[in-house]
């Protein structure tokens, strides 16, 4: 499972999503899909249960929807905006 760190402040501003990793000093922009993945990893939540959420709300195809969520997730774990956690 996997949790958005406590470390990176973040802040809606219109439709964006402005994050800032204090321990890079970058700043960051998301979209509104990527803002809602954001959003969801509030709370611990696996790859597959974000996928599924993301399948409800969005017309997106199943397999397509993992693939990119998985990319993302991997990218936020580079930048180590992101933490695992146990269940």
């Amino acid at each position: 499972m996997i949790q958005r760190s406590a470390d990176t402040p973040s802040a809606s501003i219109g439709e964006a999503l402005l994050m800032m990793s204090i321990e890079r000093g970058q700043y960051f922009s998301l979209n509104s899909v990527a803002a809602r993945i954001w959003e969801m990893l509030e709370q611990p939540a696996t790859p597959d249960i974000v996928s599924h959420r993301l399948c409800e709300e969005y017309d997106v195809a199943p397999d397509v929807c993992a693939e990119q969520v998985s990319r993302f997730l991997a990218k936020l774990r580079e930048l180590e905006l992101v933490i695992e956690v146990c269940a």
